[in-house]
This record gives structure tokens, sequence and C-alpha cells, in this order.
């Protein structure tokens, strides 16, 4: 096939790893600012593909793209340099985490020379991430874990960026990513070095469980406006779009596809839906039970494993593995035989105090949406903390402005001038270090309450918007009720504790002991 594994080539500035839907989308960006690209992937067929697609694309010159499957002829391909001025190649790898990665690394590195650049662009594991760097650090070689945030839309058209790894590799792809990335209103690209090490795809992992809280926060409500509160979705769609339009929702972008989409009418194998297609979609989210998708499951062990309270994001994880046992759950419906959601009184509010609700619901939703941020960006400053990656949280926000899917414009104009006031190295609790964050979170809870209350009174499913509301009541509650939990530790387990009046600051764990019983188990 023409222009293949070309050994005349000899000028390639990036070579990609993988043509699939995300690298693919990548090459043509990167050829449409004018890098000559080589594009490798072990299928013939995914590369020819892709080269057809760049002499389709009128934005893109079909000579800047060049196809190899043969890793070899694609390092061949860069310029031949010798001495120490000799640039550096660069190699962006896309594709899925794990196993594939180890399986190209390792043909890969013996190819390289010492100054060259890996970019991992896939989601992967923080720790593995580290484990690669330090294999290629021993051949002098740089690798990059950088997450790639928007889909296969941002990658085509210009991603958030979040690179991870040294400040000389950083040095070298700046310019290169800053020009490919995502750009703000005002022309600022999304893309900031994160930190050391495996930073970037931390950071990465985060926002994909925000990701994940914020979508199931979004699905949970448009149920209770469609299913409990008898909205159409033309309804539903309009109110999304005044939401993104004006308003602390505005900007975010979930909302706006959200009402993009429930205006389709057909798409895939779905024709001729009459109230759109979103009631023929199953309701069966596979990604990360079926391995394809593992940020969501490391944001929620990460969760565990920092001791930081995040439960709206481990709420919606939650929910997904459930959605995803679609026939298993058939079954313990019919186990079960509990009511099913139904409708709710407030459907039959007349057209004022229907309107009400609406605006009481907006409230709610934008207050779900900013405890899922606070809970993610706490994750994030404990594991900066424990790690010492120094990651800033107004960076954070600076590159989630644009190209990424938890963009929310009217929240990151709220978080960027707070996060600003810090330096990286201050330590975070963002409801106790930052009272204006306690305060807007605050003016949302009597309308979490409202929407909750429908979703607990007609049996409708709502895990995330449970969690968001119960988080407030938690970290507000000066008297939690686990002095209980404590005695009970101390009754079976001798594990002491705390006396009021004599806790101290921290973790560490209480002085006392009561012998309850001198019989075990009694």
């Amino acid at each position: 096939m023409a222009d293949i594994d070309n050994e005349q080539v000899n000028d390639i500035e990036i070579g990609i790893v993988g043509s699939g839907s995300m690298g693919g989308g990548m090459t043509l960006l990167f050829a449409e600012h004018g890098s000559k690209i080589g594009c490798y992937d072990y299928e013939e067929e995914a590369v020819q593909k892709l080269m057809n697609t760049a002499k389709e694309d009128e934005k893109v010159n079909e000579k800047c793209v060049h196809g190899f499957t043969s890793l070899e002829k694609l390092i061949n391909a860069f310029p031949k340099q010798g001495g120490k001025e000799r640039k550096p190649r660069i190699i962006v790898l896309s594709m899925p985490h794990g196993k594939p990665v180890d399986g190209v690394a390792e043909e890969l590195l013996p190819l390289l020379d010492k100054g060259d650049i890996i970019i991992d662009g896939g989601n992967e594991w923080w720790e593995e991430t580290e484990r690669r760097q330090a294999n290629a650090k021993e051949k002098g070689i740089e690798w990059v874990g950088m997450g790639v945030s928007g889909g296969y839309q941002a990658a085509r058209h210009g991603p958030s960026c979040s690179p991870g790894g040294t400040d000389e590799a950083w040095k070298v792809i700046k310019p290169y990513l800053e020009t490919w990335a995502a750009k703000t209103p005002e022309g600022e690209p999304c893309v900031l070095h994160m930190g050391p090490g495996g930073a970037g795809h931390y950071v990465k992992m985060i926002h994909n469980g925000i990701e994940h809280a914020h979508l199931s926060i979004l699905c949970e409500v448009r149920g209770l406006l469609h299913d409990q509160l008898s909205l159409s979705n033309d309804e539903i769609s309009d109110l999304f779009e005044s939401w993104w339009k004006e308003g602390p929702l505005r900007g975010n972008f979930l909302v706006g596809i959200g009402f993009k989409g429930l205006r389709f009418k057909e798409g895939g194998g779905i024709k001729n839906a009459k109230d759109g297609i979103v009631e023929k979609i199953e309701d069966k989210v596979t990604q990360d039970v079926d391995l394809s998708e593992g940020t969501g499951t490391w944001s929620t062990k990460e969760i565990g494993e920092r001791h930081v309270a995040a439960p709206a994001i481990a709420a919606a994880h939650q929910l997904r593995i459930i959605s995803a046992d679609k026939f298993e759950r058939s079954k313990v419906a019919d186990n079960l035989g509990l009511p099913q959601p139904s409708k709710a009184a407030e459907a039959k509010l007349d057209k004022a105090e229907k309107s009400k609700l609406m605006e009481t619901i907006h409230t709610a939703v934008y207050g779900a949406i900013l405890g899922a941020f606070v809970q993610g960006l706490d994750i994030i400053t404990k594991a900066s903390q424990d790690q010492k990656w120094n990651i800033s949280l107004a960076d954070c926000i600076k590159i989630w402005r644009q190209g990424c899917i938890i963009q929310s414009d009217a929240i990151a104009e709220f978080f960027l001038p707070l996060f600003e006031k810090f330096p990286r190295s201050e330590p975070l609790n963002l409801l106790k270090s930052i009272p204006e964050i306690a305060k807007e979170l605050a003016k949302t809870y009597e309308a979490q309450k409202k929407l909750y209350s429908i979703a607990i009174k007609t049996d409708a499913v709502a895990p995330a918007l449970g969690a968001s509301l119960e988080y407030i009541k938690a970290v507000n509650c000066r008297e939690l009720d686990t002095n209980f939990m404590e005695l009970e530790l101390d009754y079976f387990g001798h594990h002491n504790y705390d006396v009021k009046g004599k806790t101290e600051k921290g973790h560490e764990k209480g002085k006392y002991h009561t012998e309850f019983s001198k019989t075990p188990g009694v």
C-alpha cells in the first residue's frame, strides 16, 4: 500500500503509536498544525484507513502523514542527527492501558537513543507509569505519562492535556503540546506540567472520577425529570440548554452535550425514535466491568487507600457496576418484588409552581456537581502531598477550561481566583481551607434535600445525588454518631478510643480502653 513503511522517509517529527480513534485524531491534529507525523499500528488496515482519512481532510496536508507497520522503520524515519545537539525523537503512545503498553515499550526502547522521549497518552494507572519511567531512565530515555482529555473529538480538534515527568522532558515537548492543546477563548493552551512521576496520569484519573460523578448526577436528574416529574425529553433538553447558557452550570460540557443528545431522534442502529433515542438505549454501562476503562475503578481505589471522603464518586462507580449486570438485575428485581419508580406528586404542580421547582433543581444539580469537584480535588491534594508531586490545583482548573469532559466555565471562574492564592506546597482541605467554597456549597443544601426527597418518595434510583447530600450533612455535623461505633470496636477488638475533651488532633489511635466483658465474645 502506498507510503506504508516507506524507507525513503527521513523527516518525521513525531511518531504516534496507535491508529485508533484517539491516536488517529491526534495524528490529524498534529499534522494540521504542520508537524510531519509517522503513524504506527500493527494492523495495516488501520494505518491505511487513517492515511485515507488524512487525504480526505481539507485541513490536513496528506504529505505530513506517513504510515508504518514496523516500529523499527518508524524510528528510522526520523532525521539522522549526531552529536550533542541531536534533536530528541518524540513518540506518542495512544493505546489501551496495561500489557499492550509494556509490549510496545519492550520493542521500542532498544530502538531509541539517550534523550529520546516517549509520551504515554493513554489512561494508565500512575504506579505503572512510574515503573516504566524508571525502566526508561536506565536507558537515558524520558517517559512522560500524559492524560489526554475530551474523547476522540477533542483528540482531533484539541484536547486538554496533563503531562507528568521530568522538567527536562517538559521543556522539549512544551512547544508542541501548547500548539496542539485546546485553547481558552483568550488563547491560553489547556496544557501544563502537572509534576514529576505519575502526576499527569493521576490528575487525568481523578478527572475521570469527577466525570463519572457528574455523569451519574445528570443521568439521575434526567430520570427524575422525565419519569417522576413527567417532563418530555424536549422539555428537559430546553431546561438543560438554559442551564448551559446561563447560571452556575454555564458552559458545563456534559450539560451541553446532554441537551443536544436528547434532541436526536435516531442514531446508530436506532431509527424513528418518537421521543428521542435515549429510551431505546439499554441501561447498561460496561466500561468498568469489561476492563476497557480503569480510571473509575482506580479513582474509587484511591478514595479508600488515601482515606479521602469522596462518596459521590464512589456511588457513581457502584451505579455503573449495577447497571452492567442487566440480566442479573432483572432476576434480582423478580426476587425482591419491591415497587418500581413511580410518578411524583410534584408532577401535578401548576406552571408557576413547576417553574419554581425547576429553579430548585438547577441549584441542587449545581451543588452536587460542585461537591464532586471538591471531592476529586481533595483526592488530588492528598496524593500530591503523599507522593511529593507538588500539584497546583489552580493548574488543574486551568487545563480543564477547554477540551475536557468536566469543563464547566462558571465553576472554573469561581475556583480559579481562590486556588491561585495558594502556593503549590500549601496543604488543602477545600471546605476547611477555603471558606468561600464551603459557603457556596451550603447555599445548595436545601435544594439538594428537596431533589433527593423526590427520589426517596418515588423509589427512584439516585445514589450520586444521595451521596452528594449525605457528604454535606456528614462534614457539617459537629457530633457524629460514630462514638457508638468506637464503643463497639473497643468492646470486641480492643481498638481504644478518645475521650471528649481530651481528643488530640490527627489520626492517632485513642489512648483509652474499657474492659466491657471478661468473657470473650459476650
